[in-house]
């Protein structure tokens, strides 16, 4: 099985999102790959509110495709002339943002809102989410490239039926090695949920992440972490830290869009590495070899503060470990229907990080 192959399997189990049967079976699957690969693999189940709805927005009388913003509301609601927003930016303050535009429009607006989402490609396109309940109003979310019909006037319906209910979600532990008495525990982490099929987002991330805890493993005893619940909050790598923090020496994030490249696209041209950053923490003033590594994949070293505001997805529950590396990436699918093998990501670029990532590791850990 090449690296590659991982993408594709986790890509082919459909959508990620956090309670579903789509993502029990991937982390059943994820703990069979590490199995394969030397590792004690089991799943921990995670207790979190999980929203549960059925939807359907239709403009000119033909059903789009929509996501609702999840957590807002709770209920049943039915438009045939619902609010809209034709150009919305989930994760923003400001006027067209979710908390921007409700407390703006909370006046005027109805019990349902149909909101085009923003996207570089005119995608629909979504933002994580806490799992607290919002201002009672229904958002559902559609493709940016609607936007021009939303404000035309076009004819819109919309109805939802929500409700949060007690569910659990697993988290992928592995133990690689003697951990119980390793001196320096070396913690290996990458998120295993998402939105939709998270090729690029996601997948990439897993395929770098096996192939590493493999290699790792060959050089110190390595613990490793598959976090759930990204999508809603990290609360699967929240548990996870809570658990395994006060063993952690080095923790290694394999973050989002790791292995991206969209040169299959013909909607963008060539690949775009402008946002692909690497975050270091550690004491160890030795980092050119660790720069050297991710410059030739095209990626800066940054070593910001140990601050949240400056570290991005589970790494940021992480800041209290000695050492912190954590690499992630953007892509214009990313939190899109979209992010799919061949055009998100490639098998090139997966490979390439795979092996600038652990050789950076390998020289964080002193092997």
């Amino acid at each position: 099985m090449t690296i590659f192959d991982v993408v594709e399997q986790y890509a082919a189990f459909g959508v990620h999102r956090s309670g579903t049967e789509t993502q029990a079976a991937t982390a059943e699957w994820l703990a069979s790959e590490l199995r394969a690969r030397g590792g004690e693999a089991e799943l921990q189940p995670v207790e979190f509110p999980r929203y549960v709805a059925d939807w359907a927005v239709t403009i000119e009388g033909d059903e789009v495709e929509a996501l609702p913003l999840f957590y807002e509301a709770v209920g049943s609601a039915t438009s045939t002339d619902p609010t809209r927003w034709p150009a919305f930016s989930p994760p923003g303050a400001g006027p067209m943002g979710v908390t921007g535009a409700l407390e703006e429009t909370m006046a005027t607006v109805g019990e349902v809102v149909v909101a085009a989402t923003q996207n570089l490609l005119g995608f629909l396109s979504v933002s994580n989410r806490g799992t607290e309940l919002g201002s009672g109003v229904h958002v559902l979310q559609v493709a940016g490239h609607h936007g021009g019909a939303l404000a035309d006037g076009a004819s819109v319906t919309a109805r939802i039926d929500a409700r949060v209910e007690n569910a659990t979600c697993p988290n992928v532990v592995a133990r690689f090695g003697d951990i119980d008495n390793a001196e320096r525990l070396t913690i290996l982490t990458t998120p295993i949920s998402g939105w939709f099929q998270c090729a690029g987002e996601r997948g990439t991330g897993v395929a770098v992440a096996l192939e590493m805890a493999e290699r790792l493993a060959e050089h110190a005893p390595l613990l490793f972490l598959g976090a759930t619940g990204h999508e809603l909050g990290a609360f699967g790598a929240t548990a996870m830290h809570a658990d395994h923090a006060d063993r952690a020496h080095t923790l290694l994030h394999v973050g989002a869009n790791v292995g991206c490249d969209w040169p299959a696209s013909d909607q963008l041209s060539a690949p775009d590495h402008s946002h692909m950053a690497a975050r270091l923490a550690t004491d160890n003033p030795n980092i050119d070899p660790i720069a050297d590594a991710f410059a030739r994949v095209g990626a800066r070293l940054d070593t910001p503060p140990r601050d949240r505001s400056q570290w991005f997805g589970e790494a940021a529950e992480w800041l209290d470990t000695p050492q912190v590396l954590s690499f992630l990436g953007q892509n214009p699918w990313f939190h899109a229907p979209g992010d799919l093998p061949g055009i998100s990501c490639t098998a090139e670029r997966t490979e390439a990080v795979t092996t600038a990532f652990t050789e950076a590791a390998l020289h964080l850990i002193g092997r």
